[in-house]
C-alpha cells in the first residue's frame, strides 16, 4: 500500500487474503485505488449462467457427434488449430479401426504419419482420435474414449510414434496410419477430398479410393483373370449387394487386392467360400460407422 500511496504502483486488485474474509476495517477495502473481490468472484449470477451455456453447448457437440473446445482432462484446442484439425478427426479414428481390424495379435506399436498442412500444427488431439480408433476394437468403443485413449495404450505398453511430412505428394493432407503387432505390419493412409469428404486412398502398397463407412469386405488375391466376377457371384448367390469396388495392384499378374463396400453384414460361410477361391489368398469383413 505504500507502494501506491508513493506513486510507484498505479493500483492494486486482490482477491486472496490471509485470512479470509479480510476484516471490517482491513485498510485495503476503503483505499481509492485498490480493488478488492471476493475469492469466488466467478460465482456471480452472470458468471454462472456463461458457464451454463458453454457447459451446455459443449454437451450438445458431443451428443451430436461434433467436434468439441475442451474435455475434462484435457488440453483446450486452439480454434486456428481445431479448424484444421476438425476435418480429419473422424477420419483418423476410421483409419484406426480399419487397420485394427486387419490385424491379429495385439497391438505393439502405432505409427502415426501426418503430412502437409497438418505437420504444421499440435495434432496431438488427432493422434487421440485415432489410437481411439486402433483400441476401440479391441476393448470396445464404450471403454475408449479421447480423454483416456492414450493412457490405455500406455497401459497396455503400445508404443505411439508420431512422424512429420510437409510434403503430402498428391494431397493437401494425409494420415497415416502403420500398426505393428509381433507377427506382422500393415498400413492405411486416408485423407478428405473436396466434395467427396473422407476417402482411404492407401492400403499397405496398394493406392485405392474407398468411403471410410459400412460393410467393407477386403480381398487378398493374384491378380488374374476371372476372380472379380468369382467374388461377385458368390456375392450375389448369398443375396449381398455389392455398391463399390476397388481393385488396387503394383504389377500385372502380381499380388492385388480387392476392396468391396456392401450393403449388410457377410456371413462367416460366404467369406469362407470366397477365402478358398482358387488364386485367392484371404478375405475378410471390416465394420466401420
Amino acid at each position: 500500500m505504500e507502494a501506491i500511496d508513493q506513486g510507484i504502483v498505479a493500483g492494486a486488485a486482490f482477491d486472496v487474503f490471509e485470512s479470509e474474509p479480510p476484516a471490517p476495517d482491513h485498510p485495503f477495502l476503503k483505499h481509492p485505488k485498490i480493488i478488492v473481490t471476493p475469492h469466488l468472484g466467478a460465482s456471480t449470477i452472470e458468471a454462472q449462467e456463461n458457464v451454463a451455456i458453454d457447459v451446455s453447448e459443449q454437451v450438445l457437440h458431443i451428443l451430436r457427434n461434433e467436434p468439441f473446445n475442451n474435455a475434462v482432462n484435457m488440453p483446450p484446442i486452439p480454434a486456428n488449430v481445431l479448424n484444421i484439425l476438425q476435418p480429419y478427426f473422424s477420419v483418423g479414428e476410421k483409419l484406426g479401426s480399419f487397420i485394427a481390424q486387419l490385424t491379429e495379435g495385439p497391438v505393439q506399436e502405432i505409427v502415426i504419419g501426418y503430412s502437409g498442412d497438418l505437420a504444421e500444427v499440435d495434432t496431438q488431439p488427432l493422434t487421440r482420435y485415432i489410437v481411439r480408433g486402433v483400441l476401440s476394437h479391441h476393448l470396445g468403443s464404450e471403454q475408449v474414449n479421447i480423454v483416456n485413449s492414450m493412457h490405455l495404450a500406455k497401459e497396455r505398453g503400445v508404443k505411439i510414434v508420431t512422424q512429420k511430412s510437409h510434403t503430402a505428394k498428391d494431397f493437401t493432407n494425409l494420415v497415416t496410419v502403420t500398426l505393428r503387432t509381433k507377427n506382422e505390419e500393415r498400413l492405411v493412409a486416408g485423407t478428405t477430398l473436396t466434395g467427396y469428404g473422407p476417402r482411404i486412398v492407401q492400403i499397405d502398397k496398394f493406392t485405392v479410393d474407398v468411403a471410410p463407412e459400412g460393410h467393407l469386405i477386403l480381398v487378398s488375391h493374384n491378380d488374374k483373370p476371372g476372380i472379380i466376377g468369382r467374388v461377385g457371384t458368390i456375392l450375389g448367390n448369398n443375396d449381398v449387394n455389392i455398391a463399390t469396388m476397388q481393385v488396387g495392384r503394383k504389377l500385372v499378374g502380381g499380388a492385388a487386392i480387392m476392396v468391396l463396400t456392401v450393403d449388410k453384414a457377410v456371413p462367416k460361410d460366404v467369406l469362407a467360400q470366397i477365402s478358398e477361391l482358387p488364386e485367392l489368398n484371404n478375405a475378410k469383413e471390416i465394420m466401420l460407422p
